[in-house]
């Protein structure tokens, strides 16, 4: 047996096999079988629970689940549990069971939306906190300690949504500055490897040329000679 618990109000917490969850209005808990969870101080909530006689079956349709997450808007999924509620106490198993496919397409849905958004998100502070220190040594491990997570998942989430590590990415931002300060400065090819944080100028030269195709110094020359002509 699985069960679906909405949250309606704030307040209170869930712990579902020993780990903690803050219940607030909005929130989901799927209850798996065989997990051990309570709850302490919650307040009204919509229950359903499904019976299935197929172990796998089960796991296929409620393992996308995660055990809790919040709905940032769960009005119509409240709106089709009291479809449920009507549709039970009139009797009428046809209308339930429409109502209970409906409310889960529609948690499954949101569910993916947000995590979706949530890669983004995530994906894009982790960029903004690379782009402010470009020219600052930064390893996995420091990006772990801001992001509050493992660097393995950390270097895995932000390459699926972006398609570099974050090393990567650090470099693409060396290398775009330093173009910009080619185009723009009269810096040495020195100066500007110091200040775009590679270690010594071979290295940054070596980088340059494979990410562009020519040398700094070509680079910088060629774009005086179009600007001449």
């Amino acid at each position: 047996c699985y069960e679906l618990v909405i949250f309606l109000k704030s307040g209170g917490y869930s712990v579902i096999n020993g780990k903690k969850y803050t219940i607030s209005a909005g929130c989901v808990r799927f209850h798996h079988p065989g997990d051990i969870v309570y709850s302490h101080r919650f307040h009204d909530i919509y229950v359903v629970h499904f019976t299935v006689d197929n172990e796998q079956k089960g796991k296929e349709v409620f393992g996308r689940f995660p055990r809790f997450f919040k709905l940032f808007d769960a009005e119509h999924e409240l709106n089709l549990m009291k479809k449920i509620v009507t549709a039970l106490l009139s009797k009428n198993d046809f209308g339930c069971t429409l109502s209970l496919f409906e409310l889960l397409e529609s948690i499954k849905e949101k569910f993916e939306l947000q995590q979706q958004n949530n890669k983004k998100i995530f994906a894009a502070k982790v960029k903004k906190y690379i782009e402010e220190r470009f020219s600052k040594k930064i390893t996995l491990d420091d990006l772990a300690h801001q992001f509050h997570m493992h660097h393995v998942y950390l270097q895995r989430k932000f390459k699926e949504e972006t398609g570099l590590t974050p090393f990567d990415y650090q470099k693409q931002i060396r290398i775009s500055k330093a173009k910009e300060f080619l185009l723009t400065t009269d810096l040495s090819v020195d100066e500007i490897s110091d200040l775009c944080g590679f270690c010594n100028t071979s290295y940054f030269i070596d980088v340059f040329r494979k990410s562009e195709n020519i040398t700094p110094f070509k680079f910088k020359q060629q774009t005086n000679l179009i600007e001449i002509f």
